[in-house]
């Protein structure tokens, strides 16, 4: 079989899995990114086209210099690949496009109707006339293109485990860079991350993985039901393969290596972390919506939910008619003053020695972290509210307090480790410290709540 040397040819991906040691071109469809590994300047993906569908054919990219790989925009846009070299890399078909060979690229915009320049390409690529036949029909295509590759399992966020790498389908809510040059991806699919044990015994946890919690008005573009995830993107090969992504975009991220620190799960990218193509219609499907009911009374949150989440019952509240809200509906209310019902562990509390838990007034006063699903806040507990929610007069004796705190902590003594704090009701509202900075002295404190009798 004689090398194929017409570059006024393309080759059908199906025929160049048997094309090997041949130069060829070839159009095709970017259905996976993966990541550079950071050790070299090289760079994969894999392509299909109408005739080749299936799993997809990696290409591989060598070059001098990182700025000269490609740099995809998004998983689904198209790539023009000419005099690429048909190799077996790790015993499978691979295009190979090397900067220092003939090889050359182009990447165009997947989407139907835009435009025919491409928005990066190798110095020595050549746009044809005719090529916009090929990249107009592969846009029409993708219309309807649906990408199967069975080797792929998708993992729910409610189904992940500490300590293994899975596949996630999800929605990127937000992006952002932090000190220290770390980059945080924020993704959801709409279910809820398993409830983790405290592990750690005198450091105070923190309210979220990133350094410090965003603000309130990127905050209200998050979902308020469901687990936000962190990614953490630290490594520079890892930088730059990110570039693609966007918040509102759904994305199939592949072998991501999922972890706990502090009792907060997060994730990192692996050596063979993938970026995946999804589907329109798959698109549709992730758009994270607030979820909204009936009108309440003006003193209370407006936010309603559709089903009510289940509690030990360890804890009543005097407010029985009002519905429960998540926490991150309340760090976004649109009032800084508003009442809330909400079903909350309590994972810390401080004072831990009960015998400071007064003040010099003889006020009990607590301050604890309660956590759901979607966030962590701090909440205090203070004077005639405090009384009410542990049942006691001043001269009470510190062991029952004890109990009843280790009740909340989900724990025989409150520094036991590891502890898994029960899910309770409480009522909780929200005041402001300063009245120049309402938002920015926000707080919030438990109220009309009580320990029910063991």
């Amino acid at each position: 079989m004689e090398e194929i040397r017409d570059d006024y040819k393309f080759l059908r991906i199906q025929d160049a899995f048997k094309a090997l040691h041949l130069h060829v071109n070839l159009i095709g469809v970017i259905v996976e990114l993966g990541l550079s590994n950071g050790s070299d300047c090289s760079r994969t993906l894999k392509i299909v086209d109408p005739w080749h569908s299936g799993s997809g054919l990696p290409v591989k990219f060598v070059a001098r210099t990182i700025g000269a790989l490609p740099r995809v925009e998004s998983v689904g846009d198209i790539i023009f690949l000419s005099r690429v070299k048909i190799v077996l890399i790790n015993r499978k078909i691979t295009a190979l496009c090397n900067e220092t060979s003939s090889s050359s690229f182009a990447l165009f915009n997947g989407k139907h109707g835009v435009d025919f320049v491409p928005y990066q390409s190798s110095p020595k690529f050549l746009m044809r006339e005719q090529d916009k036949n090929f990249l107009s029909n592969l846009r029409e295509w993708m219309i309807t293109y649906k990408f199967e590759d069975g080797s792929c399992c998708f993992t729910s966020l409610k189904d992940i485990k500490e300590g293994e790498c899975s596949n996630l389908s999800c929605l990127i809510v937000h992006i952002s860079k932090v000190y220290k040059d770390r980059w945080y991806i924020f993704v959801w699919d709409g279910t809820e991350m398993p409830p983790c044990n405290i592990l750690v015994k005198s450091e105070r946890l923190p309210l979220c993985v990133e350094p410090e919690m965003l603000p309130t008005y990127m905050l209200r573009k998050f979902p308020t039901f469901g687990s936000v995830l962190r990614i953490l993107v630290d490594r520079v090969s890892e930088k730059q393969a990110i570039h693609c992504l966007q918040p509102g975009q759904h994305v199939k991220l592949l072998n991501l290596f999922f972890q706990v620190n502090m009792g907060l799960w997060n994730a990192t990218f692996t050596p063979s972390t993938k970026m995946q193509y999804t589907m329109i219609r798959e698109l549709q499907a992730f758009s994270p919506q607030r979820m909204y009911g009936e009108k309440l009374s003006s003193r209370w949150n407006p936010i309603a939910r559709c089903i009510s989440p289940s509690h030990s019952g360890i804890t009543g509240v005097a407010h029985e008619d009002a519905p429960f809200v998540s926490l991150m509906d309340i760090l976004t209310y649109h009032n800084v003053t508003a009442k809330f019902r909400c079903v909350v562990r309590f994972i810390q509390v401080y004072p831990r020695d009960v015998r400071k838990l007064r003040d010099s007034h003889g006020n009990i006063k607590l301050l604890a972290i309660l956590e759901d699903a979607t966030a962590r806040i701090h909440a205090s507990l203070y004077a005639a509210e405090g009384e009410k929610f542990f049942g006691c007069e001043e001269e009470s004796d510190e062991e029952a307090l004890v109990k009843k705190l280790n009740r909340l902590l989900g724990g025989e003594e409150m520094e036991q480790v590891p502890r898994n704090p029960p899910w309770v009701q409480c009522c909780l509202f929200s005041f402001y410290k300063h009245k120049m900075d309402q938002w920015g002295s926000r707080r919030f404190r438990i109220f009309d709540t009580w320990i029910n009798a063991s």
